[in-house]
């Protein structure tokens, strides 16, 4: 025994090289501060940092190495960064998206490249600037003077006035929500109210400021929404070409959805943060919510239906894969010429999986193809954002009266869903039940 364990050492040694004592290494193909800094510092830091919503940092050598192969998972994976739009065979929108935070098929190959070849740190280097996520050109921001604490055991819907004092009239090219606690805000939605309806008896009522119960989602004649915010998503803003027209001695209505914390009080104050313009922009910018039909022609028959053909929405409990589709066709647009669709935002709550959207015009219009895919891609409540298309103005899809949009949305009804055991939780609910058509 004693003769056999170093034969045995031995063996284990010669196999491990045929590299002469007199030969150097192979160079590595990539190192941290030369090649991959520069790539985590643009797709990673702005979350993976000292104090950043990432679970670990990136932003030094020695944490990169440590978390490496973890980082390369997520990216290979696609989880990361938070990006849920796809391109898919069935639905693949013509325009690719502005800011998409994808790594390109070499920047995962030096990402590679770099682990494989022992994760060399190189000569140290300052480190690129990291992106920063905050709205840029902030002119002025706008805060509840009373801030709310939701109960923590139910939904609320909970409105403020709040005054951009535009005594003469602005466009607005910036907006972003700045949630005070994100642990109960849900989602939030700016509407501009114009002086000349109700909005003298809102601030009559209600004052400037301070929060009312307004169930759902507060509206008036002439109003029109401006922004809807929701976890994940990055500041509203358009370029000098577009802006929303802010009318003087307009006032907006700030409407938050709190959703349930597991019987937590927790207080908030949302702000707003505002960039406008005195600029004449080339068009006007406004949303439209498009979606949530409750019955039939919009909504579609679907398998778990209860009855054959009255068509329901609804997400049965324990189902792993149920879709509900709709077909809304564009009303009137009245005055409106031209229109163009600027950017997506999909939102389905806590249960959903995936999204997919397309246009169908009576025939191709100019540059349009008579039908197309709009957006198309998986759902993480966590990670909402708006998709823009990387398109000049005037190329981007038309809309008119007349055509059809197509929306198919996927929902996972099960514990295997982390987001329904979330939902569950906060509901303080052991099990999965139906879920209908509705805000809660």
């Amino acid at each position: 025994m004693r003769i056999a364990l170093p034969c045995l050492l031995l063996g284990v040694v010669a196999c491990g090289t045929d590299q002469r004592p007199d030969e150097t290494p192979p160079a590595p193909r990539a190192t941290w501060y030369q090649d991959v800094a520069p790539i985590v510092a643009s797709h990673c830091m702005g979350c993976h940092q000292e104090g950043g919503i990432g679970p670990f940092d990136l932003t030094t050598y020695d944490s990169a190495y440590e978390n490496a192969t973890r980082m390369l998972d997520k990216i290979e994976t696609g989880q990361m960064p938070p990006f849920d739009a796809r391109e898919e065979a069935d639905c693949t929108p013509r325009y690719t998206w502005k800011d998409d935070p994808r790594l390109s098929p070499d920047e995962i190959a030096t990402i590679q490249s770099w682990i494989a070849d022992g994760r060399e740190e190189g000569t140290v280097a300052p480190l690129p600037p990291l992106p920063k996520t905050d709205l840029p050109g902030i002119t002025q921001t706008l805060a509840p003077a009373v801030p709310f604490t939701s109960a923590g055991d139910r939904d609320q819907f909970i409105c403020y006035i709040l005054d951009p004092g535009a005594t003469t009239g602005e466009w607005l090219t910036g907006m972003q929500v700045r949630p005070g606690n994100d642990l109960v805000v849900h989602h939030v939605v700016i509407a501009e109210i114009p002086p000349g309806t109700d909005q003298d008896a809102l601030v009559s009522q209600h004052g400037i400021g301070t929060p009312w119960d307004c169930d759902q989602v507060a509206t008036a004649p002439g109003s029109f929404v401006v922004n809807i915010w929701t976890p994940g998503n990055q500041p509203m803003q358009t370029s000098s070409e577009l802006a929303v027209p802010v009318v003087a001695n307009a006032k907006f209505v700030m409407n938050i959805h709190y959703h349930p914390a597991g019987g937590i009080a927790a207080p908030d104050s949302t702000e707003l943060d505002l960039r406008t313009s005195k600029t004449w922009p080339k068009k006007m910018y406004f949303v439209a919510p498009i979606g949530n039909a409750p019955t039939a022609p919009q909504l579609l028959p679907d398998p778990d239906d209860r009855i054959a053909g009255a068509p329901e929405f609804r997400i049965p409990a324990n189902t792993a894969a149920h879709t509900e589709h709709m077909r809304v066709t564009i009303p009137s647009l009245g005055n409106l010429t031209d229109v163009r669709l600027y950017s997506v935002n999909p939102h389905m709550h806590m249960v959903g999986t995936h999204l997919s959207a397309t246009i169908e015009r009576p025939t191709a219009r100019g540059t349009d193809p008579q039908n197309e895919c709009l957006a198309n891609g998986n759902w993480n409540f966590d990670w909402q954002r708006t998709y823009i298309y990387d398109a000049p103005l005037q190329e981007l899809p038309s809309v008119a009266e007349g055509d059809v949009l197509d929306l198919r949305c996927t929902w996972n009804n099960t514990m295997a869903n982390p987001f329904v055991q979330r939902a569950l939780a906060d509901a303080g609910l052991g099990a999965p039940i139906d879920i209908n058509l509705g805000e809660s």
